[in-house]
């Protein structure tokens, strides 16, 4: 019974890590989103054209990007993905927007939301969700408390014994 009447207090300790592993998340999310994006500002966004895959393992492909005005050298893009849920999403000769690394092309990336900031939506997208639990659990505290105060006032008790 002496642990049932701390759960309030537990549950606020618990509610208060949440609130702070949910700012660490979220300063994380930041910070990987602005590395991911002086990243992209150091490259050049150029036109690509799908111009060889190689898939030596299903699964698992590199796909060759080349510039269609040629100006920059052809590089590989590593891709992984799931043979039996989808399809590996490029074919030979579309066009596509790439972030050029001129220092390293190997490096290059496709232009789109979750390839270019996929670390940092994660981050943020689970900072936010315990950071919504945290009023949740103050609410639950709090009900918690006011029950127990009227069960204390008005000597309600959870069970009855009955004969």
């Amino acid at each position: 019974m002496a642990a049932n009447n701390n759960a309030p207090q537990v549950l606020k300790y618990v509610a208060f890590g949440m609130l702070s592993v949910s700012v660490v998340l979220v300063i994380l999310g930041v910070y990987f989103y602005q590395k991911e994006d002086a990243f992209l500002k150091e490259c050049k966004l150029i036109t690509c054209k799908v111009s060889s895959i190689e898939e030596k393992r299903l699964g698992k492909a590199n796909v060759t990007f080349t510039e269609v005005n040629g100006n920059y050298k052809p590089f590989v893009y590593y891709v992984e993905y799931d043979a039996s849920e989808s399809e590996l999403g490029y074919n030979e000769g579309e066009v596509h927007e790439v972030y050029y690394y001129p220092k390293d092309p190997a490096q290059s990336q496709v232009k789109g939301f979750f390839e270019n900031h996929l670390t940092s939506f994660i981050l943020l997208i689970v900072g936010f969700a315990f950071m919504l639990d945290f009023p949740i659990l103050l609410m639950v505290v709090s009900k918690t408390k006011k029950q127990r105060m009227a069960q204390q006032q008005y000597g309600i008790k959870d069970e009855v014994i009955s004969e």
